[in-house]
């Protein structure tokens, strides 16, 4: 196999598992990808889940596609996969999202809350976390 055929084999089993992992997560509308110089790059979106009032997204690489996989299965077992791509994006970035953005399950808070420091209020993050609610009580 070349060294062109191989890296083309390497970049189809990561985008094939980046596109599974949306799928199967039911969170195919925070995937976006674009083409620049032939080359493909994929990421989540995550506009105003960090700073308010902005447009944003967090790359996926091969090599943080076993961050993705675990935002996925941590999600999943809360019964809460739509919160994948902000927490994939808060562990890479190691921050935690804006008060206005934050979950309001404990067990989604306290994922989040590991992702990095307390952030102040203020510009950008108008908004104090939610208290939390039982998983019973509500999203």
């Amino acid at each position: 196999m070349t060294d062109r055929a191989a890296t083309e084999a390497t970049d189809l089993a990561f985008f094939t598992r980046v596109m599974e992992v949306f799928y199967l997560s039911d969170n195919r509308d925070d995937l976006i990808w674009h083409v620049t110089d032939g080359q493909v790059h994929l990421g989540v979106n995550v506009s105003d889940i960090f700073a308010w009032g902005g447009a944003d997204s967090e790359a996926i690489t091969p090599e943080m596609l076993p961050v993705l996989e675990e935002a996925w299965r941590d999600s999943k077992a809360i019964d809460q996969e739509f919160l994948m791509a902000p927490l994939y994006a808060a562990r890479v970035r190691g921050e935690r999202p804006q008060g206005a953005a934050y979950p309001a399950t404990a067990a989604a808070q306290a994922l989040f809350d590991a992702c990095g420091p307390e952030r102040e209020v203020g510009l950008g993050n108008p908004k104090p976390v939610p208290a939390a609610v039982d998983a019973e009580a509500g999203r």
